[in-house]
């Protein structure tokens, strides 16, 4: 008996699966292109934050690189120059940039050793009115790690019972740091910039007291030793590094925000 008669294809049923796979190819593409989009995206902020980087500490103006205030951010999405999280108030920046006129002793000659192109200083005071400290952007050569960079040389400083001098005090005129100089440092601390693929920089802060105590000059017993005076050196040592830390926190944000795609 010949077989009968196969089924009726479906008009509606084709007509379906050729709309679905012509919707499957336009999701395809469309992904593909926002896939594309996003790289392109990505590229470009890359390609950005290369460019923009190196050069930030001439481009920017530099009260926007020593903003007002800093402080520690108080989370991911904060910003270190906000005034609600002040801990530093900026008094005055210089003018010099030679990294003669902001350095001396041993991170002067790290800083030359290294290729050191430029120095940017500003003076802050903390927000009691008692701590006064010169913060300093050193323009070095690139570095892929932050140990091949200062960061080696300001652990080894931390480890000494006297520090080789610093960053050079500058003193603002009718403001809390009027009497701010070299004599009166009391610590020093540092760090190469966290972003080292992007912003070949060192920081570095000397700090001491608005009322120019000295440390090391304690009463009895407990001034003569170093270690005593290393350790009384301590709070200044600290004060320069957080202040060092909110700066670096501070051009990390900068760069984010200044090469954000559009």
């Amino acid at each position: 008996m010949p077989p009968g008669p196969g089924p009726k294809k479906s008009t509606g049923r084709t007509c379906l699966t050729v709309f679905l796979g012509v919707v499957g190819g336009l999701a395809l593409l469309a992904g593909g292109g926002l896939t594309a989009h996003t790289y392109s995206n990505a590229s470009q902020n890359v390609s950005n934050r290369t460019a923009y980087g190196p050069a930030l500490w001439r481009n920017e103006p530099v009260d926007k690189i020593f903003p007002k205030t800093l402080g520690p951010k108080a989370d991911a999405q904060s910003d270190p120059a906000d005034p609600k999280l002040a801990e530093w108030h900026r008094l005055g920046i210089a003018q010099e940039t030679g990294c003669g006129d902001a350095l001396t002793g041993d991170l002067a000659a790290e800083a030359d050793k290294r290729g050191c192109e430029a120095a940017l200083r500003a003076t802050y005071v903390d927000a009691t009115g008692n701590l006064v400290a010169t913060v300093a952007v050193l323009v070095l050569p690139k570095v892929d790690d932050p140990e091949k960079g200062m960061e080696g040389f300001f652990s080894e400083q931390r480890d000494k019972d006297v520090p080789s001098q610093g960053v050079k005090a500058f003193a603002v005129p009718d403001t809390l740091a009027e009497d701010w100089k070299d004599s009166r440092r009391n610590g020093t601390d540092g760090m190469q910039t966290t972003d080292t693929l992007y912003m070949p920089y060192a920081i570095a802060a000397s700090a001491g007291s608005v009322d120019g105590r000295k440390a090391g000059h304690l009463p009895g017993e407990w001034g003569r030793r170093t270690f005593d005076a290393k350790s009384d050196r301590l709070p200044w040592r600290e004060a320069a590094k957080t202040l060092a830390s909110d700066l670096d926190q501070h051009l990390e944000n900068l760069l984010l925000e200044e090469t954000k795609p559009s």
